[in-house]
């Protein structure tokens, strides 16, 4: 189990995403707008600790999957942190949620004027999260 300490000293530079255009728009809330992407706007240690969780548990598969989207996953994940970090993490924001996904490979599909999406996350690694987080 990861500590607080632990998500303090990961640093991921997300700064490489800003100006990709399938994230055009993301901002905290998830996606906004038409604006680039920019990372100043983010929590840094919100977008190390979802990413950590992410590579830990989610894989991806080819297809989308349009079972889970981003706001019902990242709840899954914000009720982990929660538990590892005795509260401190015990929210993310759906766009970090989003950008984090992003940076560990995964595809995003958007829809019309939905600030969520979907990713190509296998439903098998999803059952698997929640499993984890009903520890």
């Amino acid at each position: 189990m990861a500590t607080l300490e632990f998500y303090r000293r990961l640093d991921y530079d997300f700064s490489i995403y800003e100006g990709e255009e399938s994230l055009r728009g993301l901002i905290n809330e998830g996606f906004i707008g038409t604006e680039s992407l920019c990372i100043n706007e983010f929590n840094y240690l919100e977008l190390n600790a979802a990413r950590d969780v992410i590579l830990c548990y989610l894989r991806p598969i080819a297809k989308i999957n349009k079972n889970e989207n981003s706001y019902s996953l990242k709840h899954i994940v914000e009720h982990i942190l929660a538990k590892e970090t005795n509260g401190v993490i015990n929210y993310i924001s759906n766009g970090t949620f989003i950008l984090a996904m992003y940076s560990c490979g995964f595809r995003i599909w958007r829809t019309k004027s939905d600030k969520n999406c979907f990713f190509n996350v296998s439903d098998k690694s999803i059952r698997y999260l929640l499993e984890v987080e009903s520890r």
